[in-house]
């Protein structure tokens, strides 16, 4: 049963459906049900408005896909004859959601909501109304992000997926712990994460010499930016690592190339390390025609195989449920933090274009994915 099944209008859908519409109509809404199934449940009418309501009777949090879905039909032909849409649930709403729900601009055309027994709950209206995240776990958690070679975007995937997490409502810090200092070089000592109608996140940047617990004290989730030469990481890091990120293309050449040195990258993260999990996720994805996207699949899975016949802890990532898209935005971002060396705000490609955001959407999936898929707690306190 939903939590709050005490309360008569949460015990199903029709009872639920009718609540909201009451709900609605007490604040002067029109409200009608349409002929047949679609994206929405209710049609609002007020004024010169009218909105596509989404009913969500559900047993647990709200989470992205669900979300997006709503925010993808909105955006079709069907979906632009509304000029607003409500997002109405019985539960919360989790992580990624908050995380998606906070990335909108002011422009946004959703309202997300909780149908409580007199009102509808609003959650856009600033992160003072988010139903807080569950507590993290008190030890800090720690990520190491590995190249197998140069140029497969060891760094942009540090330093995107600690902004992910922090959507998400954790503290985050960035080690820098390449010899090369990339992550220096391109943002500095931090990153900014603006948030819309909310003060917004700072990110700070370690160097290795400088990172200590201590200096960071409130941070839950630590991303390692490491060195391409295993033997140049601490071993007291590496020991520490919770999750290994291996980012890795997604190409004829590159697949096979990047096979082998993958293989030795976890086999000397294991000499050290035996309770990570380790993750290799496709960079730069660029979807091919569906045969070569057959093939190019079988020869990916085929190349680790042996590993994870072995090793449970090894995930390869299969690109058609996480990935991380090709885009321009995330070009761009580069481009403008070569050309702002000096900004001691580095911002991460997460701003919605043509209310789209690829790199926004991928990461907060591949921050879900590897709490849905090896967290079991360890993000977040049982």
């Amino acid at each position: 049963m939903p939590p709050s099944s005490g309360l008569s209008f949460t015990q199903d859908f029709a009872h639920f459906q009718k609540h909201v519409t009451q709900l609605f109509q007490k604040e002067g809404w029109t409200v009608e049900t349409p002929q047949s199934n679609q994206a929405y449940d209710l049609i609002v009418t007020k004024e010169n408005q009218m909105g596509a309501v989404q009913v969500k009777w559900l047993k647990s949090s709200v989470q992205k896909p669900q979300l997006s879905k709503f925010a993808d039909f909105l955006e079709t032909n069907a979906g632009k004859k509304f000029n607003c849409g409500f997002f109405i649930t019985t539960q919360g709403y989790g992580g990624s959601a908050r995380a998606l729900i906070r990335s909108w601009g002011e422009d946004t055309k959703i309202l997300c909501g909780i149908a409580a027994k007199n009102e509808i709950i609003w959650l856009n209206d600033g992160d003072q109304d988010f139903p807080p995240p569950e507590p993290p776990k008190p030890d800090k958690i720690y990520f190491g992000v590995f190249t197998c070679k140069g140029g497969v975007g060891k760094t942009t995937v540090a330093a995107h997926l600690a902004g992910a997490f922090a959507l998400q409502g954790f503290n985050v810090a960035l080690v820098d712990l390449d010899p090369e200092r990339n992550l220096h070089k391109l943002i500095g000592d931090g990153i900014y994460l603006p948030k819309p109608k909310s003060v917004g996140e700072s990110i700070e940047v370690y160097d290795e010499r400088a990172w200590d617990e201590d200096a960071a004290r409130d941070c839950k989730v630590v991303i390692c930016d490491c060195s391409p030469v295993f033997e140049r990481n601490p071993k007291e890091l590496i020991e520490k690592f919770d999750y290994c990120l291996i980012p890795t293309t997604f190409n004829p050449l590159g697949i096979n190339k990047h096979g082998k040195i993958i293989r030795d990258t976890v086999n000397d993260i294991r000499r050290i390390n035996n309770r990570a999990h380790l993750f290799v996720v496709v960079n730069n994805f660029k979807h091919p025609t569906s045969r070569q996207m057959e093939l190019l699949k079988k020869v990916y899975f085929e190349t680790y195989e042996e590993i994870r016949a072995t090793d449970d802890k090894f995930h390869c990532i299969d690109p058609d449920e996480v990935c991380i898209r090709a885009s321009d935005q995330l070009y761009y971002w580069g481009i403008h933090v070569l050309e702002n060396p000096d900004n001691p705000r580095s911002e991460l490609a997460f701003k919605l274009i043509g209310g789209r955001c690829y790199p926004r959407d991928d990461f907060i999936d591949l921050a879900d994915y590897i709490e849905r898929e090896a967290g079991l707690g360890i993000l977040r306190a049982s």
